[in-house]
């Protein structure tokens, strides 16, 4: 796995940071800017909404795709789990990735976790996610 950390805050000595766990198999799908999700230099927010809105609203019908919508669309786990997928993977790196990859034989293998660590050594997960989320939300 590569591990990295990046500040996210820094209150008065209290110090929270991203910490991202990558299967190595997946390094070359993550987006350059990775290590702002969280942080106040994210500028990924209308760009993540363009992607929900193509992958999510413009495929699937509200009527026709009733439960789709209940489950998945208009559920707000799912959604900033799907935000959090498009922050950190570069759209066009996965493109070529499934290219090079047609088939993956360990898919629940291939994760990227992503925590919150403070200054006091408190781990909190947020998201483990697989290659199998990526491509649902892609």
């Amino acid at each position: 796995m590569i591990k990295t950390t990046h500040e996210i805050s820094n209150e008065d000595g209290y110090i929270k940071y991203n910490l991202f766990e990558i299967h190595p198999d997946l390094e070359a799908i993550i987006a350059e800017d990775y290590h702002t999700y969280g942080t106040d230099k994210f500028e990924k927010e209308q760009y993540c909404e363009d992607m929900y809105k193509k992958n999510f609203y413009d495929k699937y019908d509200e009527v026709a795709y009733k439960e789709v919508y209940e489950k998945y669309i208009n559920n707000e786990k799912f959604k900033e789990k799907a935000m959090f997928v498009y922050s950190v993977i570069d759209y066009e790196k996965y493109k070529q990735f499934v290219e090079l990859n047609p088939e993956i034989q360990n898919p629940n293998e291939l994760t990227i976790t992503y925590s919150i660590l403070d200054s006091s050594g408190v781990r909190v997960q947020m998201y483990n996610i697989a290659i199998s989320d990526i491509a649902f939300v892609f």
